[in-house]
């Protein structure tokens, strides 16, 4: 389940993401699903700590607030 925020481009990541996925978020200077966007699916695969759960963790986030992840 994610926060929601009233600012734009400030939704924040959902909360029960494994620790070593965000930890290799943060390093990565994300802290949005915004970033997140930015990043694309290509990127974000190929962190450390991110697992196909944790995709499919931020795949439905961003599908509940209406952003899109490029494959890129």
């Amino acid at each position: 389940m994610t926060r929601k925020t009233s600012q734009p481009g400030s939704t924040p990541l959902p909360l029960g993401l494994a620790a070593p996925a965000r930890k290799s978020l943060a390093h990565a200077g994300v802290e949005t699903l915004e970033h997140l966007v930015q990043l694309g699916r290509r990127r974000l695969a190929g962190m450390p700590g991110v697992c196909p759960r944790t995709l499919a963790q931020l795949q439905d986030a961003m599908d509940e607030h209406g952003l899109k992840l490029p494959a890129g």
